[in-house]
This record gives structure tokens, sequence and C-alpha cells, in this order.
């Protein structure tokens, strides 16, 4: 019987961080690790800022509480479920050896950020361990998980990890620090906590910080930071230029660290500014004094300011707030200028524009993009009859039904024209366009808004045209679809109204 008990996650920081620390003090012979998994609401782990963000934020609570502790901010998180399970199988067949297998683990995900539900990493985990590779997990691993992860949830103790349990009563819920950890090893009672892995994204601005090992020299300042904003820490120059492509985890600020190579630095800087340019990001740097002619080159290749790391930390946040400040005014307005006004939603330039970006993107990955193309019918004849406020109160709740109607982020619903509205629909086929088509010309027709009575006060109904397109194929263009979804509609309109037609190529 072991002297303790750890219930522990491997997609949690902190659950790695105790795992490390008590290897390297050799205690985990004392202890009894039992893997858990965290619900979907405080362990799922979405690729976007916010996910990002509480991860940086967890990570740092780490570094601060364990500096001995090697940890790095991975891409993504991973199914945890077969590792978890591969876990239960070598601790069942090998007991000594399932601690390396499990550090192994736990090292693949939080230094080399590899994904660990693959088999060839848990392959090379467990050859690594001296594990037989061809471990097997059958259903007695999953009643272990199963009775392990009832336990943990039943314990009182706020879905958290890691938690400790001494064969004596004490109980110890999240990581402290080192020596308060060796302390509950040696017999002392337990502190109280803050919330670890539990921290919660506000609305606020994100800063990406890119840089070496050197950047522990700015734990000070980013601890000051991130009182104000959400910090990613991005562990290549591939994965921050991937958080710039992505529409959902865009940072505000890009924050490049100066280690004192000034050659290196000028192609750091050359190569980010025209991505940031693009996406209208302020670039700036924080390190080491530098020559006025090699910060002046700097603001030449379109770096926004040039912080010096050994100023006060409110200085610097100041001065890093003025970007953040301008980069929130520059939101805006850019705002102002996609959106219609009339109805709020985007307008057309934006439509094109995204539209543009979405075909790039479909030409890469060989995904089909839907667009939907909606018309009011009789619209004219409503606002004749009823007058032009009517009309513009009609559009008002048809354009919100449509919104309310669209539910992924990367779907997009603007006023194409008049009384017409499309949406752009990426990675979605022609039978997922057709059911949302049906579902928003259903809601409209619930809105019940009563035509004019030359209508015989008839409900305001809309028709809908819809056209697919994979963008890799030849001889397709936005344009094209565009047209296509415009036939089918007209189709619908023949029709009857008030339908939904598919474009089908005759040629």
């Amino acid at each position: 019987m072991a002297d303790y008990i750890v219930y522990g996650n491997l997609n949690c920081p902190f659950s790695y961080a105790l795992y490390e620390l008590l290897y390297s003090q050799n205690l985990l012979h004392k202890v009894e690790w039992r893997i858990v998994e965290h619900t979907s609401d405080s362990g799922s782990y979405l690729r976007s800022a916010e996910s990002m963000s509480e991860l940086a934020s967890d990570i740092f609570n780490i570094r601060n509480r364990a500096p001995g502790i090697t940890i790095s901010l991975p891409l993504s998180l991973s199914d945890s479920l077969f590792p978890s399970l591969c876990t239960i199988a070598a601790q069942r067949s090998n007991p000594e050896q399932s601690i390396q297998f499990l550090s192994n683990l736990y090292r693949a995900l939080w230094i080399k950020g590899k994904d660990i539900g693959n088999p060839s990493v848990i392959f090379n985990a467990l050859e690594e361990a001296g594990i037989d590779t061809e471990l097997e997990t059958d259903e007695l691993c999953e009643e272990t998980l199963l009775r392990w992860q009832k336990e943990w949830e039943r314990g009182n103790f706020g879905l958290r990890t890691p938690v400790i349990i001494a064969d004596d009563g004490r109980r110890m819920v999240g990581l402290v620090n080192q020596q308060t950890v060796l302390e509950f090893f040696q017999g002392a009672e337990a502190v109280l906590t803050a919330a670890t892995s539990s921290s919660r994204y506000q609305e606020r601005m994100t800063i990406a910080l890119f840089g070496d090992d050197q950047i522990s020299n700015l734990w000070p300042l980013l601890s000051s930071l991130r009182d104000d904003s959400n910090i990613l820490l991005p562990q290549s120059l591939a994965s921050l230029q991937e958080m710039l492509l992505s529409a959902e985890r865009c940072p505000d600020l890009v924050l490049l660290h100066n280690t004192g190579q000034h050659a290196n630095l000028i192609e750091l800087c050359r190569s980010m500014a025209h991505l940031t340019r693009e996406k209208q990001v302020p670039l700036a740097v924080i390190g080491t004094p530098i020559a006025d002619a090699d910060e002046v080159s700097l603001y030449d290749l379109g770096v926004a300011d040039y912080l010096l790391q050994q100023r006060n930390a409110q200085i610097i946040q100041a001065r890093i707030n003025i970007l953040l400040q301008l980069k929130r005014a520059h939101d805006l307005l850019a705002r102002a200028a996609s959106i219609d006004t009339l109805t709020q939603v985007y307008n057309r330039r934006e439509f094109e524009r995204c539209f543009e970006t979405e075909w790039r993107r479909g030409q890469r990955s060989r995904q089909p993009i839907s667009v939907i193309l909606i018309d009011i019918d009789h619209f004219k004849a409503f606002n004749d009859n009823l007058g032009h406020l009517s009309g513009d109160n009609c559009l008002r709740q048809i354009a919100t039904t449509i919104r309310d109607s669209v539910r992924r982020a990367q779907d997009m619903v603007c006023r194409f024209g008049g009384e017409e509205f499309i949406i752009l629909l990426p990675e979605t086929d022609q039978a997922g366009a057709e059911l949302l088509a049906e579902h928003i010309r259903q809601k409209i027709v619930g809105l019940d808004i009563r035509h004019s009575p030359n209508f015989k006060d008839e409900p305001v109904t809309v028709s809908l045209g819809i056209a697919t397109a994979v963008p890799s194929h030849k001889g397709k263009s936005p344009r094209k679809i565009i047209d296509q979804a415009d036939n089918a509609l007209y189709k619908a309109k023949r029709q009857g109204r008030n339908r939904v037609e598919l474009y089908v190529d005759e040629s």
C-alpha cells in the first residue's frame, strides 16, 4: 500500500510539474499515481486565444512555484483517453518501469510539445522505459480509469488536479511550491491553494511574446502584464506565424525579445513585419539597449516600439498599453467599415475579402466551401405598401434570425444587396448547407412578419439558393460559386418562392 495517492491528469501542467518534482526527489515509489481526465468544461482544450492564454497563465504559475521544472507551451493538448489507459496497463504489468513510462509521456507533451495520443509517441515512450511495446489495454484498464474518475469527482476537490492524499488523511489540492510539497511529504499539514488549472479567460487583449530561453529574464514584467492582458508563448517562429494567420488565435500585439543578436533580430523583424502589417497587429521589441542607428533600422522595418527591459515595469506596461489602445481603436474602425449599419451583419466588401481568404485556405485543405444566397420574397411590394420604416425593421429581424442560425465561428453572414443576404460556409458540403438553409427558411416563416394586404397578410418568406465547390478543382472561382448560388436562387423564385434550391452542374 502506497503512503500517498495522487490523482493527476496528463493534460494538466500542474500534474506534470508535481510528477517531475517527485521524480527528481525520488519520491514516486511512495505514490500510487491515479490517472483521471478533466470534465469537458474544465479540461477541454480548444485551439483558441482563450485556451492558449489560460494554459500560458498556468505555465507562468508553474515557473514561479517550481522554477527548476522545465516546461513549455504546447500547440495543443491531446486526447488523453488512450495514453491514460496505456499508463494503467503499464502500472499493472510493470510497476517499476511504469514510473519512467509516465515521465516519458508527460515530457513528450510538456517539453517536446508532441501529441501523446499518437500511437508512435506512446510506442517510443514505452520503448524508452523498457516496457513491452505490445502492451494491451483491456476492459479492466477501462474499469480502473472509471473507478478512479468517480473517486476523484466525489472527492470534493473542485475538479482540480493534482490532488495528493496521505494515508493519515492529510490532503493537498493543486501545486503551491516545491518547498511546500516536500514538507507535505515529510508530514506537514497542507496549506490552502489558489485555483490552478481552472483559470477563466476574461475580455482582455492578447500579447504574443516570442524569444529563446533567456525569456525567463522577463518573468517579473510578464507577471505584471498578466494582470491586464492574456500572454501567449509560441514555441517557435512557425507557431507564432500560425497564430497570426488564424482568425481565432491572432494576438493583439507581437512582442519579440532581443537577446543581443542584432543580425538575427533584424532578420526576425523582417520576416514578421509583412504578417503583422497584413493583420494590422503592432510589432514591438523588448531587450537591452542598442545603437540609435539600429533602433531606427527596426522602425524602418515596421517595428512600432523598442522597449528597454531594464526600465521600470510600470513604464514598460504603460507603453505596451498605448500600443494595445491603438490596436483597439483600429479594430473598432475596421469593424465599423465592415459592418452594414442597418442590419449589423457584415457588408459585401467584407464578404468578398473573407471569401478570397477562405478560398485560398480551401485550396490548401481541399475541403468544400458552400454559399447560401437569400432573397426576401416580394420585398419591393412590402416596402411600397407598408413603408420604408417597416421595410427596415423587416430587414433587421431577418438579418438577426439568419445570424443567430449560424453557429460556427468561421461562418459568415453578410448583407449582399438591398434585400439579399449571403452566407459563407467554409468546410461545409452541400448536405450541410441544405440543412442550414431549410432551418433558416422555417425560422423566418416563424417570425410571422405580416405582408401587405395585397398578399392576403401572409407572412414574409425568403427564397434560398445553394452552391458548393472544392476550391482545388480547376475552373472554379469565388465569383463563379456566387453566380451558381444566384442561379439556384432564381430557380427557387421560378418554382414558387419560399423554398431552397441547389445548384446542379448540368454540363
